[in-house]
């Protein structure tokens, strides 16, 4: 039961982030949105991001931890977190150059 859980939560964080994708892209192309809406869509974008890592990690602690996966699967599920990093990364460079335009 509990692997399920652990896997949907997975799945759920990887549908989810499509959707941030779109949103900072909509907020890119917003013209008329005053500065202090912008500092806090892109705030809630990365918050967003950020807790999207940690659950991927919290739910790879588990898996290890429980389940013994093999070290090879480890990797791979570790890897797979790691990769929302850039997209962090990424989220914040938009928003630096957000704030030289618009601020």
């Amino acid at each position: 039961m509990s692997e399920s859980v652990a896997t949907s939560i997975l799945q759920l964080v990887a549908l989810a982030i499509p959707p941030v994708a779109v949103l900072i892209q909509m907020l890119r192309r917003s013209e008329n949105l005053p500065w202090k809406y912008r500092q806090l869509s892109f705030g809630l974008a990365i918050a967003s991001v950020v807790f999207f890592i940690l659950t991927g990690i919290l739910v790879l602690v588990y898996f290890v931890v429980s389940l013994g996966i093999p070290p090879l699967l480890q990797v791979a599920t570790g890897l797979t977190v790691l990769g929302l990093l850039p997209f962090a990364l990424f989220t914040l460079v938009l928003y630096r150059e957000h704030k030289m335009e618009f601020a």
